[in-house]
């Protein structure tokens, strides 16, 4: 060969304008590499060679946000690596060579921001900071501690100048008798994280959350995340209200810590029966009500009824009926997509008997919440389903916690009544 792709590349005669702006740029670079710490070169390269917008320009849309996140970890890693001591480049380098084949140390993917509709998987610490309206909690049931049978005892008081205690165990029958009060302490600080891994875990959902597991697990075990949550399910002692450790308390003189009402924790189980034939009319009813609500006025009537499927000798009625509903001025603001912030027909959930239960429709505005019920054909007797509609709005109360939930029936040609 001649050299280098470099030096071939600086003998080029004639190198288009692409070539002259990306040799500029590497000759400015190669300057500054001896004398910039990685960060701050790393920073300079991404601005003035663009590259963030340049990876996205030629790579397909489904790779962009993933490739974006790495290029931002990237430039995360040249100030985390051994907490930025070795901001030399060949250092820098070779430290990226030892992550690399190593399968414990090495970085994760760049974290995902906003990709729309998608499902994002994450471990519990990746996600600490994130939300997500629905989160599903796998592999609930796993035991939680991986610790080798090997290992350092060390028992460091923040306050002490040295430590306490250090020895070394191999397994249980090594531990001897004397230590066991360390080892307990340590066992007692261990499952107090794994409490707070538990709430960073569940405060991650803003409206639900599915906790899975596979199985019952090992017996003589301790209680793992399912198991936790499952007592409060099932009305056992809820461990996630246990106090606090009697050492933590006595260290910082602190008075005992209530209990917290925790909101129920709904158990999937049992299921509603099929749908009547009433249920099915109000189904009906709900389709044309959202269509004629989204601007589907101009909708041919045939159309509307190949759509949701609606048999031709119930058609007649029921767009009468949609039709008077929208009409009406006092129901404007539960139909018109320009008065609320949204709205969703037909909505299931899950009650604290594991049943499964549909609003007719859950209107969202910027101050409340109201659910619709629709008893249309009945006389107005909001008696008859009150009992019904306040498990509906306790259950979106619990949803929706920083807004005040308002319930109504809306019975015979439009009669909205407010259920208190």
């Amino acid at each position: 060969g001649e050299g280098s792709w470099w030096t071939r590349f600086q003998q080029l005669a004639e190198p288009s304008p692409a070539l002259r702006r990306a040799a500029n740029l590497l000759q400015g670079w190669l300057k500054l590499a001896d004398k910039l710490p990685v960060h701050d070169l790393l920073d300079r390269i991404y601005f003035e060679g663009d590259v963030l917008a340049r990876y996205s320009a030629v790579l397909p849309p489904e790779m962009r946000a993933r490739s974006t996140a790495n290029l931002h970890a990237f430039m995360e890693i040249a100030l985390s690596v051994d907490a930025g001591r070795y901001p030399s480049l060949p250092r820098f380098l070779q430290e990226l060579r030892e992550l690399r084949a190593s399968s414990d140390d090495a970085p994760d993917e760049g974290k995902l921001g906003q990709v729309g509709n998608a499902v994002r998987i994450y471990t519990v610490h990746e996600a600490k900071g994130l939300e997500a309206p629905i989160v599903w909690l796998l592999n609930a049931n796993a035991e939680l501690r991986n610790r080798e049978d090997n290992d350092v005892l060390l028992d460091w008081p923040t306050h002490e100048n040295q430590p306490l205690h250090f020895s070394l165990y191999a397994d249980q029958a090594s531990r001897g008798k004397k230590r066991a009060p360390l080892f307990e302490q340590e066992a007692a600080l261990q499952q107090r994280e794994e409490m707070n891994l538990l709430y960073v875990a569940m405060t991650r959902a803003q409206q639900a959350l599915v906790v899975s597991g596979n199985g019952n697990g090992k017996e003589n075990k301790s209680p793992t995340w399912y198991d936790r949550i499952a007592a409060v399910a099932t009305e056992r002692t809820n461990p996630l209200q246990a106090p606090l450790l009697q050492a933590d308390l006595e260290q910082h003189e602190a008075e005992p810590v209530a209990a917290v009402a925790l909101p129920p924790v709904i158990v999937t189980g049992q299921r509603a029966a099929r749908i009547s034939e009433q249920q099915q009319r109000g189904i009906w009813l709900h389709g044309l009500l959202q269509h004629l609500a989204n601007g589907g006025m101009h909708m041919d009537e045939a159309e509307l009824r190949s759509r949701l499927g609606i048999p031709a000798e119930e058609m007649v009625s029921l767009w009468q009926q949609a039709q008077q509903l929208i009409a009406r001025p006092e129901l404007q603001r539960y139909y018109d997509p320009r008065q609320f912030r949204r709205a969703c027909n037909e909505m299931p959930y899950v009650n604290a008997r594991g049943e499964l239960k549909r609003i007719d429709r859950l209107v969202e505005f910027d101050a409340e919440v109201w659910v619709l019920d629709y008893k249309t054909g009945e006389a107005a007797n909001p008696e008859k389903y009150r009992a019904q509609m306040i498990e509906y709005r306790n259950a979106m109360q619990a949803v929706y916690a920083g807004k005040p939930v308002r319930c109504a029936l809306l019975v015979g040609d439009g009669i909205l009544c407010e259920i208190e």
